[in-house]
């Protein structure tokens, strides 16, 4: 007698926020009967207690566009984060020492926020809310120990010797994928020699919805708003100056945060418990395979100085969600590598697009070459003094400048909004 074994339309491995994104964005094929398997090393029961929560929902608070909002609205979680969502009304850019500084506002795009800062955890807390519903089955905590490919799609085999086929596996397991190495998938990796040093600060002022972008000698510096006297940083550090900086005592570590960034935000009071990451640029050479694809950074993980990593892959996410949804309703296999392939190459110039931009702008901040600060300051100055160069610029920072997906307007009948 043949063993049976359990099967899934579509498998996601990777219940962080791309994952869980992903789930979201599936729901009107799932309110047509289709079937989802979400994995996670990790219990996704989770009720908010810090020392439970999943490690993709840390203590970080993470950037997220306009255009990312709008997404969560339509998907109907953004009501479970609005409340404790900061709104950036406006942004300054500036270059330490140097003349040349412009500002972004949400006024002239003629919108309510550029974007808004939400910790890390409150996201989580949304995502992972209506995920259990009719179509979804949850496996977390659960281990995948290998994955074949087969005329079927994929077949996985779990460290308990279960098994589970699938018509398409989605890859959202991060920038070192267990399961995209086991299939030979190479990814391109060029570090910058830097690591990103992550805080909350409180100042003696509000900070009035500005965030401030900071490039400085030591590295570009984040302040991002969040209550009405606290900040969410992200300093770039040299690799053999982070732990130094790092471990310094709080008035020390103040004085010098204080000495990259000026007064401009006040006066920093407190600083809160202190993290840190080494920062590369991650691109995988592969994306989809017929019944495969990596999203999130399993695809791409990018320098966090523009802020678009996770904004990327959610619209990633929202454009592969367009195409599955669409393939179920009218029969098509999940699959297809045609179908993944029409995918991929729609995202091909925002991703594109989007990581040239955040590879540059750390890489032309931080050069020393002769007259590259003249050129730095004339950038600069060229977007304030230009209304129409600083729109477009800001458009794409809000993420607006790409074709969104079609997401449905009203849920589908039996679809929770």
């Amino acid at each position: 007698m043949s063993k049976y074994i359990p099967q899934s339309d579509i498998v996601v491995l990777g219940a962080g926020m791309v994952g869980a994104s992903l789930v979201h964005l599936l729901k009107p094929a799932l309110a047509r009967g289709m079937s989802l398997t979400l994995i996670d090393r990790q219990a996704l029961n989770w009720d908010g207690d810090i020392a439970s929560r999943p490690p993709s929902f840390d203590g970080r608070a993470t950037a997220l566009s306009y255009g990312t909002q709008q997404i969560l609205s339509q998907l109907g979680v953004w009501d479970l984060m609005a409340g404790r969502a900061c709104a950036i009304e406006h942004i300054q850019v500036s270059d330490q020492g140097r003349f040349g500084q412009t500002q972004l506002h949400a006024s002239e795009q003629n919108t309510e926020a550029l974007g808004y800062i939400v910790e890390n955890a409150v996201i989580g807390q949304g995502l992972l809310s209506g995920l259990e519903q009719p179509g979804v089955s949850i496996k977390a905590p659960a281990q995948v120990q290998g994955v074949q490919m087969n005329a079927d799609g994929a077949l996985l085999t779990f460290d308990n010797g279960e098994q589970l086929q699938t018509s398409l596996l989605v890859l959202a397991d991060g920038a070192r994928s267990a399961l995209a190495q086991q299939l030979g998938i190479q990814h391109e990796r060029r570090s910058y020699g830097t690591h990103a040093l992550v805080t909350q600060v409180e100042v003696d002022r509000e900070h009035d919805h500005w965030a401030y972008e900071r490039f400085s000698e030591d590295g570009p510096i984040a302040f991002l708003p969040l209550n009405k006297k606290d900040f969410a940083v992200v300093w770039t550090l040299a690799d053999d100056q982070i732990e130094q900086v790092k471990a310094l005592p709080e008035a020390e570590f103040l004085a010098r945060l204080q000495q990259q960034i000026g007064y401009r935000l006040g006066r920093l009071m407190r600083v809160g418990e202190r993290a840190s990451y080494p920062l590369a640029l991650v691109q995988s050479k592969e994306q989809v395979r017929r019944s495969l694809v990596l999203l999130g950074n399993a695809a791409h993980s990018l320098h966090p100085v523009a802020g678009q990593g996770f904004n990327l892959a959610l619209r990633d996410a929202a454009v592969l969600a367009e195409y599955l949804n669409r393939a179920w309703q009218q029969n098509q296999p999940l699959g297809d590598l045609a179908l993944l392939q029409a995918y991929e190459q729609q995202q091909q110039a925002d991703q594109r697009n989007t990581i040239m931009a955040s590879d540059l702008l750390p890489r032309l901040f931080g050069s020393k070459l002769p007259g590259m600060a003249l050129l730095r300051d004339a950038g600069l100055l060229g977007m304030s003094a230009l209304p129409t160069a600083r729109k477009l610029f800001t458009r794409h920072a809000m993420g607006l400048g790409q074709r969104a997906a079609k997401l449905p307007a009203t849920p589908l009948s039996g679809e929770s909004a």
